[in-house]
């Protein structure tokens, strides 16, 4: 049978098709008002600023869903979503949870802070504001239903966007640079752009922060669809060389182990970074989704 994977647009455009494929939230931005967009920042409602521009989101915070993947499996679908609980004085909460659906589309919608999460966590990272010793410590709950769709731990900025809030930057520009040398098709009544990606127009350097680079080996052309007006795409994983990818990929960092990895890819000349790392049982990656 053919495997479609379907992914949120943004970090899912890269890495996670690359690497894994359930991503954790374990190191944030500090969430201010001092920023554009509007919202306050509550799981329900509206978050508290105490000043200086810090919100106190008073209780857990939706991270607007740019950047996870959705994977299939027999029984349904997951969809690793996150979730910041910040305090007054800046210590944070992070966590992930799965959405998981059995029909319809697997994202979870983008309304204001709707809703927030009550149910088990898959992962869980202390984030305090000062005095943070790993941007990779989490706790993993291998009793949640999606703890086994979790390949990748995320340290990220927040130009993603909590609760309504939004940050100006030029990753959506870069990503729409991208639909220049895509096919419209049609899909489920809507309009798709259609392209591959493969060795010819897709590069990823992985740096494990301590000295090492390492050239991942793109031997695959991966078919993907976009649509950029839902910031979402679907790859078409049905080459069996991309468990390769991902193998090479976890092979190196067992070897070379480092404070995570910055990982660039850059597809059709655009360079777009990101600060990833593996989790413990990363190595089952190839198995389960194949």
């Amino acid at each position: 049978m053919k495997k479609l994977l379907t992914f949120g647009f943004g970090f899912a455009f890269a890495v996670s098709m690359l690497l894994g494929f359930g991503c954790a939230l374990t190191n944030y931005e500090l969430i201010t008002d001092n920023d554009q967009g509007q919202g306050g920042g509550k799981g329900k409602g509206h978050g508290h600023n105490n000043g200086g521009g810090v919100v106190d989101t008073a209780g857990n915070a939706y991270v607007r869903q740019s950047s996870q993947a959705a994977t299939t499996y027999p029984d349904g679908t997951d969809n690793l979503i996150w979730f910041v609980d910040q305090k007054k004085n800046g210590d944070r909460k992070l966590s992930t949870v799965n959405y998981f659906t059995t029909q319809g589309s697997p994202y979870k919608d983008d309304l204001y802070c709707s809703p927030d999460w009550a149910g088990c966590k898959v992962s869980t990272s202390n984030d305090p504001e000062i005095d943070d010793v790993d941007d990779y410590d989490y706790h993993a709950n291998p009793n949640c239903l999606g703890y086994r769709s979790l390949s990748l731990l995320v340290s990220t900025t927040r130009y993603y966007g909590e609760c309504g809030r939004a940050q100006t930057t030029d990753r959506a520009t870069k990503m729409i640079s991208l639909a220049n040398d895509m096919t419209p098709v049609q899909y489920n009544g809507a309009t798709w752009l259609r392209g591959n990606l493969s060795a010819l127009n897709t590069s990823m350097v992985l740096n494990n922060r301590n000295g090492s680079l390492y050239a991942l080996p793109i031997t695959s052309q991966i078919g993907i669809m976009a649509n950029f007006s839902t910031r979402q795409i679907m790859l078409d994983m049905t080459n069996p060389n991309n468990r390769n990818v991902a193998q090479n990929a976890i092979n190196w960092n067992n070897a070379h182990p480092g404070r995570g990895i910055e990982a660039t890819i850059t597809i059709n000349g655009n360079d777009l970074m990101y600060h990833v790392k593996p989790t413990n049982n990363a190595s089952s990656w190839p198995q389960l989704h194949y």
